[in-house]
């Protein structure tokens, strides 16, 4: 049987980029989409914003819409959905190749908590209209959101198995840090009027291992704090 000729190592270069630019291109098509959404979403609700203002405020053509979401409610649950994949790609870069198990749970944290910061908006309208989602929609965010949350845990069990964390139960620990992250989001119409994100971060993360950290945990901090006022 004859094989098919391979491709030029330049023009499987050049296929490559082409692929590269659509996707960034559709990426950001979508993006500018979610942006429009979550205006209108914002001005006027949910129920009572219709696709034709989503694409005059995010400047394109409601049948290009039609192109990434099958409907309103499609939109809605991806945008949600993106928030929950940012806090998987988020923590999962900011831990990668780090050793410490104190450190890559500061750094856990730390990422969680900046996905809710520049995403304030799209938080608060996940909370404000999940409910607008079919079952199978929510089930899917539940499932991401246990993913999300399975990462943590692990960088809690591993400092646990150092002795730098008392016997807490990690899922439970996993939420402290979670509620916190979210109350960010959900009165950050006060909280940024009283302080910056990176004083919150720093003082609520920084009470949450103080309660957490065993003695050990305590003295290691002290080696390996990303509290202490260096950039976040």
């Amino acid at each position: 049987m004859t094989q098919p000729a391979s491709l030029p190592s330049g023009t499987v270069v050049r296929l490559k980029a082409k692929t590269g630019r659509r996707k960034l291109k559709t990426d950001l098509k979508r993006q500018q989409i979610f942006t429009g959404a979550l205006l209108t979403f914002e001005k006027g609700g949910y129920h009572e914003t219709t696709l034709n203002e989503i694409a005059a405020a995010a400047g394109v053509s409601s049948g290009l819409i039609y192109q990434y979401f099958s409907d309103k409610r499609d939109l809605l649950f991806q945008v949600i959905l993106e928030i929950l994949e940012a806090y998987n790609r988020d923590i999962t870069n900011a831990i990668v190749g780090v050793a410490d198990p104190l450190e890559r749970m500061q750094r856990a944290a730390i990422a969680y908590y900046k996905v809710i910061n520049n995403r304030v908006s799209a938080t608060l309208l996940a909370y404000r209209e999940n409910k607008s989602l079919d079952r199978d929609q929510i089930s899917t965010l539940k499932a991401k959101e246990l993913q999300t949350n399975n990462l943590i845990i692990d960088c809690i069990k591993r400092c646990m198995e150092r002795g730098y964390v008392e016997d807490v139960d990690p899922e439970l620990a996993t939420y402290w840090i979670v509620a916190t992250a979210h109350a960010w989001g959900l009165k950050n119409w006060r909280l940024r009027k009283i302080m910056s994100f990176e004083d919150y971060t720093r003082s609520t993360l920084g009470v949450l291992l103080k309660g957490m950290l065993s003695e050990a945990g305590r003295r290691h901090l002290e080696t390996c704090s990303l509290l202490d006022g260096r950039p976040l």
